[in-house]
């Protein structure tokens, strides 16, 4: 039953919300809050077989047509053609000057280094007193030379006096001498005369005994002057012989006198050399790898510099490289190389190429490694795998190009530059290398 105030509610839900919402509302309440159903269709099984068969194909084209190159890493440094020469001291100091710079071209004999080599001592500086003493001695010897050269010509000009004075007497003798000849000749010619006469009767026996007494006592003072004149002769022989034997020792005297003052030289110069170094070049050059600071206390055999021969223009650079034996055992000349230049970082400058034109046929010791290049050598092949103690041989490489393009320019090598560079030894197949391990095994079975 029904009041008459209230009105009929519609039972139709729908209708209700038809009278609430517009008819828009109503279809989009209508449809499936999760969506409509849709079924997918699976991928053909034919295009995923020719997918595979395409990568497949793909890897084994890259496998037959694709090569892998085994490459050696070596370390080394750049040196001219020509070879350099390490100027070095010969004895330990300090170095007072340098006159060369870096990059200078240098003559041959120029000097380049000045040392001071002085030691000193707590009474004084050693060559100092080194040099006093070679002054007291150079003049201790010179007074010996004076006075013996003073003696020498003394006892000479006495001999010189006696040899005037002999000579004199001997030709007093020589006239007296002429003189009893003649007086022997008359008193020969007087007793012939009395002979005649006595055998004529006109002289008695006794004159002419007489005059025969006179010849024989001029005959005997004759033969004394004579004897006298051989004595004064032979004594005057004597005195010259005297007088030559003196000169003769006093020359022998002051040619050692001569041989003491140049010994006595030679330690004053040797000590100037000790106090002060001079270092020239050998040769000319251009002088690079200057290691070194004004006021340095060196070592004898200590390096300052590297003469590198010729002009700067003309200079032509290798790379050295040293490897261990187990990679110089596949390095052959004419191997391309892929040079690092450490001055030059190759992710800017790339990389440079070389060949390998000879490789020692014997071995080299660490210590004969060049010393600023030695560590970094030593320190790859250990990472290889090679001992501290291990030999390595050294690999000549003929540079492709002398410069680098250094943003756009071009920088010109520079001797002792250190590098690392790749040896380019074998190119393979890659189905090669991946059937290596199984071609080994049948070799063996086979052997």
């Amino acid at each position: 039953m029904t009041l008459p105030h209230e009105k009929s509610v519609p039972n139709n839900p729908q209708a209700t919300q038809t009278a609430l919402f517009r008819p828009e509302v109503a279809e989009a309440k209508s449809g499936n809050w999760m969506g409509s159903i849709r079924l997918t269709h699976p991928i053909s099984g034919t295009l995923v077989a020719l997918g595979s068969l395409l990568i497949a194909g793909t890897f084994i084209v890259f496998a037959v047509v694709g090569t892998v190159t085994q490459k050696a890493r070596v370390a080394g440094l750049v040196i001219p053609i020509e070879g350099a020469l390490a100027i070095s001291t010969q004895q330990s100091g300090t170095l007072l000057h340098a006159f060369a710079k870096e990059g200078e071209q240098v003559a041959a004999g120029q000097v380049l280094f000045e040392l001071s080599t002085e030691r000193q001592q707590n009474n004084g500086e050693l060559s100092t007193l080194i040099a006093q003493q070679l002054a007291v001695r150079r003049e201790t010897l010179q007074s010996e030379r004076m006075a013996r050269i003073s003696l020498a010509r003394e006892k000479q000009q006495a001999i010189d006096g006696r040899i005037t004075n002999t000579e004199t007497e001997a030709n007093q003798l020589g006239s007296e001498i002429r003189l009893g000849l003649r007086r022997k000749s008359l008193a020969q010619q007087s007793v012939d005369k009395f002979e005649t006469l006595h055998a004529s009767g006109f002289v008695s026996q006794a004159q002419l005994q007489q005059k025969q007494e006179e010849l024989i006592d001029t005959e005997s003072r004759l033969s004394s002057l004579e004897r006298s004149k051989t004595q004064l002769n032979s004594d005057l022989l004597n005195l010259r012989t005297q007088r030559k034997q003196l000169s003769e020792e006093l020359e022998t005297e002051l040619a050692q006198f001569r041989r003491a003052e140049a010994s006595l030289e030679q330690e004053v110069v040797q000590n100037q050399d000790r106090k002060r170094a001079l270092i020239v070049a050998p040769q000319a050059g251009t002088v690079t790898a200057l290691n070194f600071h004004v006021g340095q206390a060196l070592t004898a055999g200590q390096s300052l510099a590297t003469l590198v021969p010729g002009s700067p223009d003309g200079l032509g650079m290798e790379a050295n490289l040293y490897a261990p034996s187990r990679t110089a055992g596949f390095v052959m000349p004419g191997q391309k190389v892929l040079i690092r230049y450490q001055a030059y970082p190759y992710q800017k400058f790339g990389l440079q190429g070389g060949e390998i034109i000879n490789i020692s046929k014997t071995p080299f010791s660490p210590s004969e490694l060049p010393p600023n290049i030695a560590g970094t050598i030593l320190g790859n092949v250990q990472h290889d795998g090679a001992g501290p103690n291990e030999a390595l041989y050294r690999i000549r490489v003929k540079l492709d190009s002398q410069f680098v393009q250094v943003y756009g320019e071009a920088q010109q090598i520079k001797p002792g530059m250190t590098l690392e560079a790749d040896i380019l030894q074998d190119q393979r197949k890659i189905w090669e290398w991946i059937a290596e391990p199984l071609l080994a095994l049948s070799s063996r079975k086979n052997t």
